[in-house]
């Protein structure tokens, strides 16, 4: 990467990009353009909030220049900039956030890497870096000239046979640049990644059914450090209330619910087997912030397991931790679903009881304030999602 911007004084913006010198959109793109000392010609065609993953996580903003892609975050008066020319890109492709949330973008220049997480928006970004890779980078000619001989299947196998098939061109043509190869890949990322994406979607309901697999040993104690936060009782057996509302065939339901607390970007993966404890799920979304000054949407990222003890008694863990707001990194948020069987034979039902802990994994002056507002937004959460629960079983 360069941290001075190269000359561009005879390349044309992107088609379309242009605006008015007086316009405020011209003087919000003076004005970034400054920030990164870019050369007089550049425009400023789309921003993302997102954070850069380097040491650690630095929440800020993508800036998208018609030649270059720029970061900036400014946190307790510490400035980072990030300045990328097109010209220097050799591959772009989708990434997950460990592993697992798919709002991340990395972009290669020779033999570096730059990780940029939480978008949004991430798939109109990697459009619009694509775009400007492919019109001012290293790799638009080779693009053109392989159109006609590679086309990109959206299969996993056939993804697998593009690759061996770009391989295969680039010894026939005695094409030795990086570019040829680089160019192709991201189409397969894309596909490949779209492929996975399919299985979280949940507008998929699962075919097959969990087995209820009801464990000869008592539930554990719920500790002390948890604070009750919702009760009620529902008119159906335990495993019924499973299957109703949090099994995989229940994916509209928990969607919907996420709908009503204002989430957005719900994503949520099929259960499966966990090592430790029963079954597991990963679960994203982007939650309003009420409390906190900056960004009006964290991006949260959560782990569910569930687990059947004697007498059909359902424990349900959750693990969230949230990103993009002020000491999100000081604590996560652990939840405990209690779900026990009320009653006997065709009058048997059962109680949910929902807890709450708040776990400091760093030193803060607000651990209070925290704590009490974690709280009093998860008796809030719990409310809607009982009185939603209740209105699906009228």
């Amino acid at each position: 990467m360069n941290s001075s911007a190269n000359d561009h004084s005879n390349a044309s913006p992107i088609p379309n990009r242009e605006i008015d010198s007086q316009s405020p959109a011209a003087a919000r793109s003076e004005e970034y353009r400054q920030l990164f000392r870019l050369p007089p010609e550049e425009v400023l065609v789309q921003d993302f909030n997102c954070a850069y993953q380097g040491s650690i996580l630095l929440q800020g903003h993508m800036y998208l220049f018609v030649h270059y892609i720029c970061f900036y975050s400014k946190i307790f008066g510490f400035e980072t900039k990030k300045i990328i020319p097109f010209h220097e890109v050799t591959s772009v492709k989708r990434a997950k956030t460990a592993g697992i949330f798919p709002n991340a973008i990395e972009v290669f220049t020779g033999g570096k890497k730059y990780f940029f997480a939480s978008f949004l928006s991430r798939d109109e970004a990697l459009n619009l870096i694509k775009d400007g890779w492919l019109q001012h980078g290293n790799g638009s000619n080779l693009i053109a000239e392989q159109q006609d001989l590679i086309s990109v299947p959206s299969g996993l196998d056939n993804g697998l046979v593009v690759i061996e098939k770009v391989n295969s061109f680039k010894q026939t043509s005695e094409l030795d640049s990086p570019e040829s190869v680089s160019i192709i890949q991201i189409q397969v990322a894309d596909e490949l990644e779209q492929g996975v994406e399919l299985v979280r979607n949940t507008d998929s309901s699962s075919s097959a059914t969990l087995a209820w697999n009801v464990e000869n040993f008592n539930a554990p104690q719920i500790r002390e450090s948890f604070k009750e936060v919702g009760q009620t009782k529902f008119p159906i057996k335990v495993q019924e209330f499973f299957y109703l509302f949090f099994s995989d065939d229940a994916a509209k339901f928990v969607e919907s619910f996420h709908s009503r607390c204002g989430d957005k970007d719900f994503r949520c993966s099929l259960w499966y087997i966990d090592d430790k404890f029963g079954h597991a799920r990963d679960v994203s979304f982007q939650h309003p912030i009420k409390i906190y000054f900056g960004a009006k949407f964290g991006s949260c990222q959560e782990v569910q397991k569930f687990r059947v003890y004697r007498n059909s008694h359902l424990i349900i863990e959750t693990s969230q931790e949230i990103s993009d707001v002020r000491f999100g990194d000081c604590f996560r948020v652990e939840g405990l679903w209690d779900v026990t069987r009320d009653g006997d034979g065709s009058n048997e039902g059962c109680i949910l009881r929902i807890y709450v802990n708040v776990v400091f994994s760093k030193k803060t002056i607000f651990k209070g304030k925290i704590v009490q507002s974690t709280v009093e937004e998860c008796q809030e959460t719990s409310a809607i999602w009982i009185n939603h629960a209740h209105e699906l079983l009228k």
